[in-house]
């Protein structure tokens, strides 16, 4: 069993990858406007470098769990840690598996959780992945049950510009998209992918 988020340990982390990349990674971030003040809320960032994980959780303010694959959790300090900040484990190798894991994101939305989706589903370089709908139907299917209102989703572009020292990283954020229908999962999707493209290399 893995250990609870902790919002200390969370912040606590931030304020360390802060100290730490920081100095290699210079943030500017854009459209905090279109961030709600609390959740639930579904934030969909652009894939590309590992390094996308710790420049989403430095940018934003509030805190957030992320959708990780289950394979991180493997090893129990691993394991401990991601439990701790936030980290939510999916198998994408079994449905089932995976569907036991977004039943349990249900009672974290209702907490106003703010939950990180990649939506490509892994690294896309040059350009923007098709996403994967099934995650967002997914998620989208939890609307509804126990009074959760339709779920706001976050599109993020994130883009490296190289510099003297490390990079430049822009985090731009546009406005949320929603549906309560879990059918228009792949339209959202590809509503999603076309925004996040769009706000990659300059922003909206």
């Amino acid at each position: 069993m893995s250990r609870s988020f902790s919002p200390n340990l969370y912040f606590l982390g931030r304020w360390l990858t802060r100290q730490t990349l920081g100095r290699a990674y210079r943030l500017r971030v854009r459209g905090l406007e279109h961030l709600p003040a609390c959740g639930p809320i579904i934030i969909c960032p652009k894939h590309q470098r590992w390094e996308d994980i710790p420049m989403v959780g430095a940018a934003l303010p509030l805190p957030l769990h992320y959708i990780a694959k289950a394979e991180l959790f493997r090893y129990p300090f691993v394991r401990e840690l991601l439990g701790a900040w936030g980290g939510v484990p999916v198998d994408r190798q079994q449905p089932r598996a995976t569907l036991s894991s977004f039943k349990k994101m249900a009672p974290l939305l209702k907490q106003q959780a703010c939950i990180v989706l990649f939506p490509e589903g892994t690294y896309v370089l040059g350009g923007v992945g098709p996403g994967k709908h099934r995650l967002i139907q997914l998620l989208l299917k939890l609307q509804g049950q126990n009074g959760l209102a339709p779920l706001p989703f976050l599109p993020v572009g994130l883009t490296y510009h190289p510099r003297a020292l490390g990079y430049e990283v822009e985090v731009n954020i546009g406005p949320p998209l929603s549906t309560p229908d879990p059918r228009q999962a792949p339209a959202l999707t590809l509503s999603l992918m076309d925004r996040i493209a769009g706000l990659c290399g300059g922003g909206k």
